[in-house]
């Protein structure tokens, strides 16, 4: 391309630096509304783009190598537009970006609430769960609709997953700067229930305000929160020094195999959410309810596979962090393959139960392991009028650490 421009459009005017851009434009790409909305007089072929961006833009700027594109965008084409897309197809320094007022900033204007401290959720596009917990534990938060996700949807979502945040202060945005725009505020539940009518450019905010329909952070959960078969399940005092031992970094994938009800799985994408987790369990019955459990947990950075994790290791993204919670007879294979994946500076934590597996722990990788451990819980149990201290199987705990050189 001779040159690439990434204009923004704010649904109603053309400033005079994007009328210039366009006037000398050969080719001008955009959504079929920003089309109709363009300047009569331009010269320029309008290409319109459809939802798969990627796919129609990469041709374009192969075949029209010697062209002055313009791509337009609404709001700021760099807050979850085109400008990103454009940005994985071209090398650094080929485009320009002429930014403008991304929606989320005219919705927060036309309310006088400051945004600075807001998180942003992209909910537009997909249909996977929300991440709820994180979205209510934060500061204020965006979340971007579509015509199939709408606001009043988001909402009603976010209350059946938590109804007691159906009180929180929240406000609604639709087709921002145009004649149709829409601006509702009201609590969560009042635009869940129809405050704000279903259109297909909305904007859901929750405000800032009291602590009062704010869930925990999720960390240490009891058992009967979790979906589980036969005590299969990480209690709660031995994922919390599972997690403390995985020492979870700030972004990375992490494997949680033989992931069972997957508690430690979710309990770590919640305290990180950037962590990808790729959860492996084989028996279906088990995977059902692990599936069950990630979709109430809105764990949307995590993947459930039901598979034998031996087979399926060398198909996973290299891990940054391993939790092995079971294995049975291939736990000896399930280590080193594992150990063998996990990228330089990763840890492995694995937790046994059985006297055979416990060895295992014991002699398995030896020469890199940091840590191993017994964790023995007792808890108070009725013995008539009085208690005493009922002891638990003693789990086992081996921390392995591969250095940063290899």
């Amino acid at each position: 391309m001779k040159s690439i421009d990434i204009i923004a459009f704010d649904g109603r005017d053309w400033n005079t630096e994007s009328i210039e851009l366009l006037r000398n434009a050969d080719i001008v790409a955009a959504g079929k509304r920003i089309l109709a909305a363009l300047p009569p007089e331009l010269s320029a072929r309008k290409v319109p783009l459809g939802g798969n961006l990627a796919a129609e833009l990469e041709p374009l700027l192969r075949q029209e190598s010697d062209a002055r594109l313009v791509v337009a965008a609404s709001g700021d084409p760099l807050c979850w537009g085109i400008g990103g897309t454009l940005r994985r197809l071209l090398p650094e320094g080929s485009y320009r970006v002429h930014p403008g007022t991304a929606a989320f900033q005219l919705l927060a204007a036309r309310l006088g609430e400051p945004w600075e401290k807001w998180e942003l959720f992209h909910c537009h596009g997909n249909d996977t769960p929300l991440p709820w917990r994180r979205i209510l534990r934060a500061p204020g938060a965006i979340l971007y609709g579509d015509p199939r996700r709408t606001a009043r949807q988001l909402a009603a979502e976010l209350i059946a997953a938590f109804p007691a945040a159906g009180n929180r202060r929240a406000a609604a945005g639709c087709d921002l700067n145009t004649q149709a725009e829409l601006v509702v505020r009201g609590t969560l539940a009042e635009l869940a229930a129809g405050a704000v009518p279903d259109r297909a450019l909305s904007i859901l905010l929750i405000l800032p305000g009291e602590n009062t329909g704010t869930p925990d952070c999720g960390f240490g959960r009891e058992d009967a929160d979790y979906l589980h078969s036969k005590q299969m399940i990480t209690h709660p005092e031995v994922r919390a020094i599972v997690l403390s031992k995985l020492r979870l970094p700030a972004s990375g994938v992490l494997w949680d195999l033989g992931a069972g009800s997957g508690s430690v799985g979710i309990e770590a994408a919640e305290l990180v959410p950037e962590l990808k987790v790729h959860a492996v369990e084989k028996n279906p019955e088990r995977f059902a309810e692990l599936a069950e459990n990630i979709r109430r947990s809105g764990g949307n950075a995590f993947t459930a596979h039901c598979a034998d994790a031996t087979s399926l290791l060398d198909t996973l993204p290299a891990p940054d962090r391993v939790f092995i919670g079971g294995g049975g007879d291939a736990l000896p294979a399930l280590l080193t393959k594992s150990f063998e994946q996990l990228r330089p500076g990763g840890r492995l934590v694995a937790t046994a139960v059985l006297v055979e597996s416990a060895a295992v722990l014991a002699t398995v990788l030896a020469p890199y392991r940091q840590e191993l451990l017994t964790v023995n819980v007792s808890r108070a149990a009725a013995l008539g009028e009085h208690h005493c201290f009922k002891a638990e199987n003693p789990i086992t705990v081996a921390v392995f650490v591969k250095p940063e050189n290899e």
